[in-house]
């Protein structure tokens, strides 16, 4: 301890000679030292005053500075050895005292052995005693010895511990990237695949719009066609209605002209045959004609299901209707004009008067 204390109060006196003759160079002879090394701050240690002699070399400034500068380095390594030094003094000193104490404790037993001996035999108690006292003294070493290879093995065994405990960090470093890759790459899968749905859901959705412009279509084409197969049917009920009134028409037809055949009786006998059978065969016209009315009129009720083929089926039937008429008008005509000559002839049965 004091060869550390002596170094230190050479190396400062050392530094303190350096110092002075520095300032020696620095100022010039007979004068005051107008820079004092304490008063001077570190900043300014390096500029050069206009009163420096001339024969101050820079090498000697560097040197100098370079030595001050291991000085302080050499003072902060023994500052830092000073340090360590009074742990490990206080460190032997605990030991002494702890030593000390059961020195004091072995002196106790030792003087109660003594008294013990002074007793029952000295000679064999002292020799008792010494070998118990050497007993402790190797117990205590053998405990000081185990106690510098526990703290020895304990270093090495943290040490060890400390580079298991890398190794294992290192490792679950490495697997954490390795999942972290498979997560990245797991959710690049997913955005290509939400990308592919929603690609896939445009497209639906798209086609989803066509589908409802053509059910739109469809339900206007059908609404179309249903209000075409109202107006068909109310076109046909007036067709009925119109048929109606031409068989009432017909029929008041036929009581008219009977009366008039009456008077004319004697012309009709020269050929009775020929003129009856003519009227029978314009009676069954008639009646043939309006028996195909009414079974125009029941397949007009079957035609209802189709809508496309019912106005076909309503020309048509108009068409069978206004010939059938016609040909009974006509047989009306060649009856009236036989049996009354011409004076009392119906009118003219057309198209026209459906």
């Amino acid at each position: 301890m004091m060869n550390w204390h002596h170094e230190l109060s050479s190396i400062l006196s050392d530094t303190d000679g350096s110092v002075a003759k520095m300032r020696e160079r620095l100022s010039p002879r007979g004068t005051e030292d107008v820079y004092p090394v304490r008063d001077v701050p570190a900043d300014r240690d390096l500029k050069v005053s206009s009163s420096v002699s001339p024969a101050v070399h820079w090498s000697d400034l560097k040197a100098v500075q370079d030595h001050l500068h291991q000085q302080s380095q050499a003072i902060e390594t023994l500052t830092q050895s000073v340090r360590l030094l009074e742990r490990e003094r206080s460190a032997q000193q605990t030991l002494i005292q702890t030593l000390q104490d059961e020195l004091r404790r072995l002196q106790v037993r030792l003087e109660e052995r003594e008294r013990e001996v002074e007793c029952t035999g000295a000679d064999r108690r002292l020799e008792q005693w010494k070998r118990d006292v050497n007993q402790e003294l190797c117990s205590l070493r053998d405990h000081i010895n185990r106690v510098n290879i526990t703290e020895t093995h304990e270093g090495s065994l943290s040490s060890r511990l400390h580079r298991e405990e890398l190794e294992h960090n290192r490792r679950e470093t490495d697997s954490l990237k390795n999942k972290l890759m498979r997560l990245e790459e797991d959710v690049f899968q997913l955005q290509s695949e939400a990308r592919e749905t929603r690609r896939q859901n445009e497209h639906s959705s798209k086609t989803l719009e066509r589908l409802s412009d053509c059910q739109r279509t469809h339900s206007f084409e059908v609404t179309r066609t249903v209000s075409q197969h109202k107006h068909t049917q109310q076109q046909v009920c007036e067709l009925r209605v119109s048929v109606s009134e031409l068989k009432d028409e017909v029929r008041g037809l036929i009581l008219r002209d009977t009366p008039a055949q009456l008077p004319h009786k004697e012309a009709v006998e020269s050929s009775p045959s020929g003129r009856v059978s003519s009227g029978s065969e314009d009676e069954f016209s008639l009646t043939a004609s309006l028996a195909e009315i009414s079974s125009d009129e029941s397949w007009l009720e079957e035609a209802d299901t189709q809508t496309k083929s019912r106005g076909r089926g309503v020309h048509i039937s108009a068409g069978l209707s206004g010939s059938d008429l016609s040909g009974a008008g006509s047989d009306l005509d060649d009856g009236a004009e036989g049996v009354d000559g011409g004076s009392n002839s119906p009118p003219d049965l057309s198209l026209s008067d459906l």
